[in-house]
């Protein structure tokens, strides 16, 4: 017989429900309807009596609540209490007594009999995650981080992480700085020494050199096209002879528009800044300072590739410009008669023969038109030229690159008495990588210039240049440099030849941070009065890669 004494609050049935329902299903369904549903009802009286206060009602008028557990679990299992912590507050744990009260002596504990679904579990599990009021169990969801809405704070903020590509090959490599889709790698270079001649004359005057230098290269990163530069600009101060001072630069910048497959559009703008030595033929006088001449341009063509046979159109357009130039006694000589424009087309057709083997023929014809009609001296310089080159382009197994090219160049003067200037062109530039630590680079050109002198049509200028680089260590590199030049005037008896040649010693510190050490020597032999001379030039400094 079941004990019959009772505590307020903790009564519990001496029978389990599941036991008493089997005997009344097995006597008649009307049976067990009346028997079931006034004990269920007081089952539920009773476990809202163990709640505190005011946990009852909300759990009987919760909406939540109100439908079938998720997934018909049982409350007492795991999932439910991490999915709703008020249920595992307000319902028993297995096995737990109740407070201030006794089990049955048949040791059978209540449970709450499963409901009949009213509607899909799918609906009561979306509001039950939804919207309680008390967020999961981490261990059951994972980490969603929290979108960022604003600006950081700046004194919580760590260095952001540019995407940079790096030379693996060179761990002291400049790392330039991300501009979109484009990366600058800019220079700056600050040196001082000595310039055993910086008018570049016959009479010798050395000076103290402040040498100042900037340098941007421009490199894009685009799936398509490409843009790519090198802009230079410096300023040479003496402070012991002023009027040697003198800016020079030079640079482009190429686009590469791919417009299909074959067929691709190239443009170029290109500058150069240099000044006129005082023993310059041109000028035939002593001057005060040193004038500036200015040249720039631009390029633009069309290449067509019909499989092997690759056909390039361009037009050319260039401009130089002199400055006046004062003289010693203050009086000043007029230049602007030797401003000049200069239009050309050209046209280049190759045929590959095989990869990194593509012979060519190159014409260029051209046209150049002064600002007047006739110079001081009462000449036409106005002329219009030919060039015609055959050469061809190679790749030896990526260590011998370059091209070459020879032919054959007119130019016809408007003026009568301006002889007309013919002869052979010789063009190249050739790099071999000799080994992963040297490589050496050479280069020739030939070419016609214009010129003031009386009876002179024009100069012939031929240039050959070599550079050899050697990385003696992973921050040490030794350059040796050497230039050859030739110049001719064409109707005179001028003639001139002349070297340079340098060494330069760079030692990195890091990726932003360099040492630069140099000399180079310089020597011109003319047969003009007064026009020959040598110098000596020693630089140190300071080149930094931000």
């Amino acid at each position: 017989m079941a004990d019959e004494r009772r505590t307020r609050g903790n009564a519990r049935p001496g029978v389990s429900i599941p036991a008493l329902s089997a005997v009344l299903l097995a006597a008649g369904t009307g049976l067990a309807q009346i028997v079931l549903v006034p004990i269920v009802l007081a089952q539920t009286a009773l476990a809202q009596t163990a709640l505190p206060s005011g946990a009852g009602a909300s759990l009987a008028t919760d909406p939540i609540l109100a439908g079938p557990l998720p997934g018909g679990q049982d409350p007492d299992t795991f999932a439910l209490r991490g999915t709703n912590p008020a249920l595992s507050r307000s319902l028993p744990r297995a096995g737990a007594r109740p407070a201030g009260g006794s089990a049955s002596r048949s040791g059978a504990r209540p449970r709450t009999p499963p409901q009949r679904r009213t509607r899909q579990p799918t609906t009561a599990i979306i509001r039950q995650t939804t919207q309680q009021d008390v967020s999961d169990d981490l261990r059951l969801r994972p980490t969603v981080q929290i979108p960022v809405s604003g600006l950081p704070d700046i004194a919580t903020a760590g260095t952001p992480l540019l995407r940079r590509r790096l030379d693996p090959l060179d761990p002291y490599a400049p790392l330039g700085i991300r501009a979109g889709s484009l990366t600058l790698y800019p220079a700056l270079q600050q040196s001082v020494g000595y310039d055993s001649n910086p008018d570049r004359s016959t009479v010798r005057r050395g000076s103290m050199v402040l040498r100042s230098q900037g340098e941007l290269r421009v490199e894009s990163d685009w799936s398509s096209h490409s843009l790519t530069g090198e802009l230079r600009g410096g300023y040479f101060a003496y402070p012991d002879n002023p009027n040697a001072n003198r800016p020079d630069g030079d640079g482009a910048m190429r686009l590469r528009l791919d417009v299909t497959r074959d067929t691709k559009v190239d443009v170029e703008g290109r500058y150069g800044l240099s000044t006129q030595r005082a023993g310059s033929p041109d000028l035939n006088a002593q001057v005060r300072d040193r004038p500036l001449v200015a040249t720039y341009g631009g390029t633009v063509g069309v290449t067509q590739n019909f499989n092997r046979l690759q056909v390039t159109v361009s037009g050319l357009v260039d401009r130089q410009t002199f400055e006046n130039a004062q003289l010693t006694d203050g009086t000043v000589l007029r230049q602007d008669d030797r401003n000049v424009n200069q239009f050309g087309l050209r046209l280049r057709t190759g045929y590959e023969i095989r990869p990194g083997f593509t012979p060519f023929v190159d014409t260029l014809v051209d046209t150049r038109i002064h600002d007047f009609v006739v110079d001081q001296y009462g000449l036409r310089r106005d002329s219009d030229g030919i060039t015609v080159r055959g050469g061809t382009t190679f790749e030896v197994s990526r260590l011998l690159t370059g091209e070459v090219s020879g032919g054959y160049l007119s130019r016809r003067y408007a003026d009568s008495r301006l002889r007309d200037v013919t002869g052979p062109v010789v063009d190249g530039a050739v790099t071999w990588a000799a080994t992963p630590l040297t490589s050496l680079r050479v280069g020739a050109s030939t070419g016609v210039i214009e010129t003031i002198v009386p009876g002179a049509s024009g100069i012939v200028t031929r240039t050959a240049v070599a550079e050899l680089t050697h990385d003696l260590r992973r921050n040490l590199r030794l350059t040796l440099t050497g230039t050859l030049i030739s110049n001719d005037y064409q109707g005179t008896s001028i003639r001139e030849q002349g070297y340079s040649a340098g060494v330069k010693l760079d030692y990195r510190l890091n990726r932003w941070l360099g040492l630069r050490a140099s000399y180079a020597r310089e020597a011109l032999r003319s047969t003009a009065v007064g026009s020959s001379y040598h110098a000596d030039t020693y630089l140190v400094g300071l080149r930094v890669n931000p």
